[in-house]
This record gives C-alpha cells, structure tokens and sequence, in this order.
C-alpha cells in the first residue's frame, strides 16, 4: 500500500505544528518516515490560531486534523502514521513489548518533562513554592537519562539496537531540551556518554534536517505548505 492511499478523495490530513516543540518534532518524524503527505500549519505558541483551539482543547501542538477525526497526543499521532506504512519497523519495539515503551514514554513526558522545564527554564518558576532549584531540578532530571541509558545494549547505537526505532523518535526531541539548557554541561558530562552519542547520531542525520524545516506561520488565506517525505511523494 503507498503511504497516502488512504486519502478520501485527496483529503490531506493538516498538521498544527510549532517547529521547537519536542512533541511535535516527535510527531513530525513519524510522519515523515512513514510518508504520509500533510499540509502543515506552524504556529506560534503565544498566538495560536482559533482553527486550531476549536479542533483541540488542549490548544497545543501537535494536532492533526483528519477527515473524520482529531489526533492531539503525539504518540498517537506516531503510531497512526506508522500504522499507515512501516517500511523501517520503526514499530519493533513498541509491538514486541508495549509495556516498557509506554512505561519509558510515561516517565520522560510526565516526570523528566516536569524537571526539564524547571531546569531550562528556570526563571519562570522562582515563585514556586514547589520549585528545588535550577540544579536540583536538573539533578533529578538526569537520573532519567541515567536510567534510559541503562537500556542501551552493549555497542548499540539506537535504544533498540542497531536500528532506529519509535523510541528513539519519540525521546530524543525532549532529551535535545535537556542539552540546550546547558551545552557545555551535556557535552562534558561522562555519566551519559551513551546518551550524548546517539543524540548527536540523531540530531546530525538527514533526517533530523528534513523534519526541522522553517515553514513560515500560518494564517488563513495563506499559499498552503505540505510536510512530505520525497521519497514516497
């Protein structure tokens, strides 16, 4: 099956994406490597559009539209594309054992989430009574990445093995967050150095690139964008 058979009369699902965000990065590779064509829609965090709020009441992104429904959790939106065509097995891990793909995905967007934005953003949060500190927040923090790198197989590259899977696509955008809080604290620290090597894998592939293209933001009436693989489209 090609990746966009599933098109109703040529309905192309529309993606509101914000290009920084983590989950929407997470998104946008799924998307991406699956082949799917969408038409993308970047917005502005401080400004989102009332297209968007009226679809999702969460009001952030991603979002995707389709024709007869809404996706607006990210790892949803990961596994109905790959749904759709799979041709890298991105799935492998996520078929062969959901639990521990869930279990990792619940404690970097819930826990690890809660101590990255204390960390990189640590000034938003100097009224809060529930606020440790920028270093005890980023303490805390690593002890995830300390634990995910446990997972990693002896000479593995990807978290999966030797190839790449979901569950480098899904992590990978909110451990970028972890780094650009403080690069020279990533890059010299000896604690993650399984970490900082697949992220840089990541991070510097064409891939990366494709999915991390600037779109300008969008308004109504405005030229439509389209986020697609070339390879399927």
């Amino acid at each position: 099956m090609q990746p966009n058979s599933f098109l109703i009369n040529n309905n192309i699902p529309i993606l509101y994406s914000f290009r920084r965000c983590p989950f929407a990065i997470r998104a946008r590779a799924a998307i991406f490597l699956s082949g799917i064509k969408v038409e993308i829609r970047e917005v502005l965090l401080n400004n989102k559009p009332k297209e968007m709020i009226e679809l999702s009441p969460k009001s952030t992104v991603p979002v995707l539209k389709l024709e007869d429904n809404v996706i607006d959790e990210s790892f949803d939106i990961m596994l109905w594309a790959l749904d759709k065509n799979d041709d890298s097995n991105l799935l492998a891990p996520y078929i062969t054992n959901k639990e521990l793909v869930i279990n990792l995905l619940k404690r970097f967007d819930i826990d690890f989430k809660f101590h990255l934005d204390k960390y990189k953003y640590s000034s938003r949060y100097l009224d809060d009574q529930a606020y440790l500190g920028k270093e005890k927040h980023r303490y805390q923090a690593e002890l995830h990445l300390n634990y995910l790198q446990s997972h990693f197989l002896e000479n593995s590259l990807y978290l999966n093995g030797s190839k790449i899977s979901i569950l480098d696509l899904a992590l990978f955008p909110l451990i970028r967050q972890f780094r650009l809080a403080d690069i020279n604290y990533f890059e010299n620290n000896r604690n993650i150095k399984k970490i900082r090597g697949w992220l840089e894998v990541l991070t510097t592939s064409s891939l990366f690139n494709d999915i991390m293209h600037k779109y300008s933001v969008w308004h109504k009436g405005q030229k439509t964008q389209y986020f697609f693989n070339p390879k399927y489209n």
